[in-house]
């Protein structure tokens, strides 16, 4: 199995970072290589990488990475520009869609993605002391008792390859530009919802879906 630095590296290259050298930078690498992990779960049953994941107070975390980031970036991002990935099909279509899926948020959105998952809940409580002490030892994340959160990466994963290849249909709402599906239809209520979500949002393109009847805007 490959070193989670090898991601990281491909990430960084690729300027997935989008705010590079600051903490919002580091935020948004390790929501990348956490998303990608959970996402190659979903769709093959074995993890990207063996590093254990920890649940930090704004999401999940690959700890060596995030050190390596923050105390050497310049030597990071120079390892990241010489690296020649050899991955395989599946780690290359896996990374290039996460990036495709979740590239255009931000460090804060894809910190608020993590906050929904139950697996990053259960640990950062378990590592939470009362006095607000985190423990790094028991805030590792097990995402085999939390498939939900592994099936949730994977449905949106489904989705966003479904219809990426597909002519887009789409609804502009106060400037903000909805993407969606053939199977999703219109309504006066989602366009409400909608109009809504336009008036707080950051980004000015998102794509909708369903999850269980349930409307799923990323």
């Amino acid at each position: 199995m490959r070193d989670v630095y090898d991601y990281a590296k491909f990430f960084v290259k690729n300027g997935a970072d989008s705010t590079p050298n600051t903490y919002d930078g580091n935020m948004k690498l390790q929501k990348l290589l956490v998303l990608a992990n959970m996402a190659y779960l979903a769709q093959y049953h074995e993890p990207l990488f063996e590093d254990s994941i920890l649940a930090f107070e704004n999401g999940l975390v690959v700890e060596k990475v995030r050190l390596r980031y923050r105390n050497d970036y310049f030597g990071f991002k120079a390892d990241s520009e010489k690296f020649n990935p050899d991955f395989n099909e599946a780690e290359y279509k896996t990374l290039h869609d996460i990036i495709g899926l979740y590239g255009h948020l931000t460090a804060r959105e894809l910190s608020g993605l993590n906050h929904s998952f139950q697996s990053w809940k259960h640990a950062y409580q378990n590592g939470t002391t009362e006095n607000g002490y985190h423990d790094k030892k028991k805030s590792v994340v097990d995402f085999e008792a939390f498939p939900e959160d592994i099936e949730a990466v994977g449905t949106a994963l489904k989705a966003y390859r479904e219809t990426k290849n597909k002519a887009p249909r789409y609804e502009v709402v106060n400037g903000v530009t909805f993407f969606y599906d053939d199977d999703i239809t219109m309504t006066e209520e989602l366009i409400s919802s909608l109009e809504k979500f336009s008036m707080v949002c950051d980004d000015d393109a998102y794509s909708i879906g369903q999850d269980e009847g349930k409307l799923v805007i990323y």
